[in-house]
This record gives structure tokens, C-alpha cells and sequence, in this order.
């Protein structure tokens, strides 16, 4: 009775500060677990800097477990829990609370699995998680914010609450896999060394990066089950796999993909029931939509190594143009890399102004782009992950008798003006109305490596 009663009375003052006791490590205990056995209901423990050769565990106790600035990434990387690879680094039971039991701001590795969270709602937040040989994190219910999960044998297992503003990099078998019932958001997962960046589940995925990776961008190949959420104002980009697969052929996976750029996997959206909406298809190696048994409704469709569809569902209201990113990435054909790109809308983009008429009246369509910006700054949606934020300004370099948006902005400060030309092109260089050398397929002004990369990969694929 009385600890329900302190719970109670904590979750009403969440964020004016600890009630309880604060224990320090080592002046105060020379463990963190002699700490944790030590510590009552909402104490908090404060670990001073070292490494801390010990597996530990929470035993299901309300405490809080930080290190001296859980804000400060020197003082994270610098207080370690090192398991010395027996076993599990950082165990909950399983019954430790969405509030008031905090793990933040540590070092957590050298296990089999970093965090064994049991199905606890415990927040992790502020730590890196790193070198464990199985898991980074596994069934971990509760917030997971602000972390580094990195270079483990799987980033995130089954793990079913909020995951935020994370980075999931070089894991080994996959950056997420089996996460169901929760929400990735503002969080990049890239360079899986052999599998998928998001694995089957039915976690929603929004304003995230997934790119670079090992196998597919989102999967739900075996061993990895069926995804079944939504993937919202995201980029999945430059995976060796397709960027969103359903398995087994025919498509198993459901959920709506919108406001997205896949551009440069191995193919676009491939065996899936997934509807897809304002979406940008572009510079895949196979084709941008193959075994698609969901609806396509205005997305750009473009320059897909193999075409634009096979067997597919017709695409509705859709457009098979140049979307002019300001930089697309390309593959690094010398050294087999991704080298990324960047995929706002340029100002001479058809694609401004050309997403779904009817977006702004549906209250579940999202009012930010992955930026965080308003949706919906002209008259329509854009098609992509970014909407297009510049003013109309400056010169009408097109010809139609307004300076707008269609006024190509080539030096990048965001306003189409009198510096848009390319005025230091060499004598002799074929160009375009604007000065642009014609060879110049990044549209940057110059005649390097980058164009030669997308020519080659036009002609011959990465």
C-alpha cells in the first residue's frame, strides 16, 4: 500500500525533481548493483565516470540510474558497464514502471545482449548501447530516446513502446526486428553489415532515415515476418536490398507508405500490399514498383533502372518526371558505397504543388514534413518526404512572366535570383538556357565524378 501511494504521489510531481535519496557510485556504494540492493523506492543512483566491470540488474526496483550528465556524450562514452561477456550487461524484471524507473546516460556493453528489459516499461535514454554479440536492446516496452545503438549482433529485438531520435548503426543482422505496437520517429537506422534496417513487425515508422544497410530498407522477408505499420515522411535510400518488400511473393505485408523518397536499393517497393501516397519512386536499380498489389496514388516514378512497374497495380495521378532533388545521391561504384544525396525539392521541381488535392482533409495525414516543416505551403502538398520552403523571389529566369518557384535556385541559398547561373562554365562547353554545361546531371553547376556516376548507373546500373 504505501509504495503504490509514493508511486502515485511521484507520477504527480514527474519533472520537479527526485523525491528520493541519491547514491553515488563509488563514493557511496563501490558497485553499481551494491548501489541498486542498497537504493528505496525513487532513489536515484549517479555513477561517476570509469569503466564498472559488473552485470547488473534492477531486480524490478522504481530508481533512477544515471551517470554524472546523462546531457554530456563525453561523460556517457566515458561511464561504462561492461559485462566482460557474461551475459546479459543490464537486466529489468520486467515489472519496473513507465516513469519512474530511468536508465540514462551510461555506456552498456561487452554482453550477449546490452539491455534485457523483460517486457519492462523502464525509459532508456542518453545511453550507447555498443558490442554486445547478440542484442542491443530486447523487449524493451517503454521510451527509448536519445540512444546510440551500435555495432551489435541486432540493434532493437521485439521491443514494442516509443523509440526517438535515435541512431541505429553497423549492427549486424538487422537495425530493428520484431517490433510491434510502437513508433520509431526522428531516428536513422543505417549500415546493417547483413540484413534488413527494419525486420517484420508492426511498428509505425516516421521521419526517419533508413540507408545504407546490408539487406532490404524495410523487410518482411524470412527470417524477419510481416511488417505491418505505416511508413510516414521517410527515406529509405541507398540499401543493397529493395527499400520496402513484402514476403512471401504476392505481398503479406499491409500498412500505408506515404510522403516518402525510396530511391537507390536494389529495387523500390517489391511484393507488397502497402498503399503508397506522395510518394518519390526514383533511381532504383530494378524496377520501382514489382508484384505491387496495393493502390499507387500520386507519386513521382522515375528513372528506375528496369522501368517503372511489372506486375503491378496501375499507378493513379502519378508522375514519371525528373523530381529535381537538390542533390541526388549516388552509388560509389569504385568502392561499392552509398553516397548519400539531398532529396529537397529543388525550386524548379513539377512536383511542388502536385501531391494528393484532397490531403489537407484528411485529419491522419501528417502536418510536418521529416524536417519538422509545415505540409502544405502552397496551394497543394508536395510529393517526397520534404515540402518545398522557399520563396517565391527573384528572377524569371524561365520565361513566363513570374518570378517563381519554377525559377531554378542553381546556387542553393534557397531563392531563385540573378546569382542563378552558371557563369564560370569554360568556352566551348556545350550548355543549357541557364548556362548549365549540359553534362551537368546533379545540377550543380560543375562536370565531375557525381554525373559520370549517374550516367554510368543510367546505362549499366551500379
Amino acid at each position: 500500500m504505501l509504495a503504490t501511494g509514493l508511486l502515485a504521489l511521484q507520477t504527480m510531481f514527474v519533472g520537479a525533481g527526485p523525491l528520493g535519496g541519491i547514491i553515488h557510485v563509488p563514493a557511496d556504494a563501490p558497485t553499481i548493483q551494491i548501489a541498486i540492493e542498497k537504493a528505496a523506492p525513487f532513489d536515484t543512483i549517479i555513477v561517476a565516470p570509469g569503466t564498472y566491470s559488473e552485470a547488473i540488474s534492477f531486480g524490478g526496483k522504481v530508481v533512477t540510474l544515471q551517470s554524472t550528465n546523462p546531457n554530456d556524450p563525453g561523460v556517457v562514452a566515458a561511464t561504462i558497464i561492461n559485462a566482460g561477456g557474461l551475459g546479459t550487461v543490464v537486466t529489468f524484471s520486467g515489472g519496473e514502471d513507465q516513469v519512474n524507473t530511468v536508465l540514462d546516460g551510461l555506456t552498456i556493453t561487452g554482453g550477449t545482449i546490452g539491455i534485457d528489459a523483460h517486457r519492462s516499461r523502464a525509459v532508456i535514454r542518453h545511453c550507447i548501447i555498443r558490442d554486445n554479440t547478440s542484442y542491443g536492446i530486447h523487449q524493451a516496452d517503454g521510451v527509448i530516446e536519445d540512444c546510440q545503438v551500435l555495432n551489435n549482433g541486432a540493434g532493437l529485438v521485439s521491443c514494442d513502446g516509443t523509440i526517438r531520435r535515435c541512431l541505429i548503426q553497423d549492427n549486424l543482422s538487422a537495425g530493428l526486428n520484431g517490433c510491434r505496437n510502437g513508433t520509431i520517429i526522428d531516428s536513422i537506422i543505417e549500415r546493417t553489415r547483413s540484413g534488413a534496417g527494419i525486420g517484420g513487425g508492426s511498428i509505425d515508422i516516421i521521419r526517419c532515415i533508413i540507408r545504407s544497410n546490408a539487406g532490404d530498407g524495410v523487410s518482411s522477408r524470412d527470417p524477419y515476418g510481416i511488417h505491418t505499420g505505416d511508413i510516414d515522411s521517410s527515406l529509405i535510400v541507398g540499401n543493397a536490398g529493395a527499400g520496402c518488400i513484402g514476403y512471401p511473393p504476392g505481398g503479406q505485408d499491409s500498412g500505408l507508405v506515404r510522403n516518402s523518397v525510396i530511391a537507390g536499393n536494389s529495387g523500390g517497393i517489391y511484393q507488397s500490399l502497402k498503399n503508397v501516397l506522395n510518394c518519390t519512386v526514383t533511381g532504383n536499380k530494378g524496377y520501382g514498383f514489382s508484384g505491387h498489389g496495393g493502390t499507387i496514388r500520386h507519386c513521382i516514378i522515375w528513372d528506375n533502372l528496369l522501368g517503372a512497374l511489372i506486375g503491378s497495380t496501375t499507378p493513379v495521378f502519378s508522375g514519371t518526371a525528373n523530381p529535381y532533388f537538390v542533390r541526388p545521391g549516388v552509388w560509389d561504384l569504385v568502392n561499392n558505397v552509398w553516397v548519400d544525396g539531398d532529396y529537397h525539392l529543388s525550386p524548379n521541381s513539377p512536383y511542388i504543388d502536385a501531391g494528393d488535392p484532397a490531403y489537407g482533409t484528411n485529419p491522419s495525414n501528417p502536418t510536418e514534413d521529416i524536417d519538422g516543416n509545415p505540409r502544405i505551403v502552397g496551394a497543394r502538398v508536395d510529393i517526397g518526404a520534404y515540402e518545398f520552403q522557399a520563396a517565391c523571389e527573384g528572377d524569371d529566369f524561365d520565361g513566363d512572366g513570374t518570378p517563381d518557384v519554377c525559377d531554378r535556385d542553381i546556387d542553393g541559398d534557397g531563392i531563385p535570383n540573378v546569382t542563378d547561373v552558371c557563369d564560370d562554365t569554360p568556352q566551348g562547353i556545350p550548355v543549357d538556357d541557364q548556362g548549365r554545361p549540359r553534362a551537368d546531371l546533379n545540377l550543380d553547376c560543375e562536370v565531375d565524378l557525381r554525373d559520370f556516376a549517374i550516367f554510368q548507373n543510367s546505362m549499366f546500373g551500379p
